[in-house]
């Protein structure tokens, strides 16, 4: 076996790795992930100008998205922290690694150099624009048997064969948006038991449950629990189902926590939105069931009870003449407050802000 031998002479291209990096965290990296890794802290320690992820992809002979995957590798090893911030891509190296002499960090695509910040990312840092994957860049990944695994699974939940731009997105969840497979595979799922099969909606889920940092299935659960409890209320007022938007969250979560009401109340309030109005409201539901509220409605009985006290109200109205028809439903027989049809009418009408996205 060859004895090495280390020459004394200091050349002024050295750059100095840290013990943590060659002990500790080298052994457990595979070898790509270790280029990536001394490509980019030699960049940043010499402040290598016009410097970007594409060029680190060029120089290493790698795609762009291996380069991400390495770079948030590190980061979940505690070595360095990404930050993306509109367009910029931060880098920071940690404590245990030497600042480069002049403080200056690593840049995007699209960014000038800049001393990076300390904070650790909010978000899943991802390329500027999401990769456009050829034919045959899809046919190359579907040697991996993750991918291809991941494809005939997917085929399976959707009963039908993917199309190339099926797969060209499909392959982004996992690419792109740094999901695993279980947890894209458990997004299927959970769009069609949704009634939505289209893989742009897909999509935006994909985004928001990377944005989330969603890394396992057990999480994706806990995260969609809350939308399902929703869906049996959006198909009441016949909206496609969709992740809730903040007005429709809060008023949702008031009615099933605050006013404490059975699934069924909620439904029956729906109902009675759609008989009187022909289109949902979520202002005209609250106005109903703030009413049940006020007047401890707990039961399906208990609203069948008010209805009867209305007609009765509006009968003797009328026979004393003392109040409209139109009129009467501020009251029943005690004068306690029901619910008013006529505030309520025209406001709050739904409108579909993914209409594009759930054709």
């Amino acid at each position: 076996m060859p004895a090495l031998f280390f020459s004394q002479d200091q050349y002024d291209f050295q750059i100095p790795v840290s013990d943590q990096f060659i002990l500790h965290a080298m052994p457990e990296a595979n070898g790509i992930f270790v280029k990536v890794y001394l490509y980019t802290f030699r960049c940043f320690y010499r402040s290598v100008p016009d410097f970007s992820t594409s060029r680190i992809a060029e120089a290493l002979h790698m795609l762009e998205s291996e380069v991400l995957e390495a770079l948030n590798y590190w980061q979940k090893q505690g070595l360095l922290t990404l930050k993306q911030d509109g367009e910029q891509l931060w880098i920071s190296f940690t404590s245990s690694t030497p600042n480069p002499p002049h403080g200056m960090g690593f840049k995007s695509a699209s960014a000038g150099v800049h001393a990076a910040p300390s904070e650790t990312a909010a978000k899943v840092i991802r390329v500027e624009r999401k990769p456009v994957y050829s034919p045959e860049e899809i046919d190359l990944y579907c040697e991996n048997p993750i991918i291809s695994g991941l494809f005939k699974e997917a085929q399976k939940l959707l009963g039908m064969p993917l199309g190339p731009s099926d797969m060209m997105i499909l392959f982004s969840f996992y690419d792109y948006y740094r999901l695993s497979t279980d947890v894209i595979l458990y997004l299927i799922r959970y769009s069609l038991e949704g009634g939505n099969r289209s893989f742009r909606y897909m999509e935006k889920i994909a985004e928001d449950w990377s944005d989330h940092q969603i890394e396992t299935v057990e999480q994706a659960e806990s995260y969609t629990l809350r939308y399902r409890v929703f869906l049996p209320i959006f198909k009441a007022l016949g909206i496609p189902y969709h992740n809730p938007n903040r007005l429709e969250s809060e008023s949702i979560d008031r009615w099933l926590y605050q006013y404490g009401f059975t699934m069924d109340l909620v439904i029956e309030a729906a109902k009675r939105t759609i008989s009187s109005t022909g289109k949902p409201s979520f202002k005209y539901m609250e106005g109903i069931l703030r009413s049940w509220y006020q007047q401890q409605v707990k039961t399906l009985q208990d609203v069948n009870n008010l209805d009867a006290a209305y007609r009765d109200s509006r009968t003797y109205a009328r026979q004393e003449g003392s109040v409209s028809p139109r009129k009467g439903s501020y009251f029943v027989a005690s004068n306690t407050p029901y619910y008013d049809y006529d505030t309520y009418e025209n406001v709050g009408t739904y409108v579909d802000e993914d209409a594009d996205n759930n054709q």
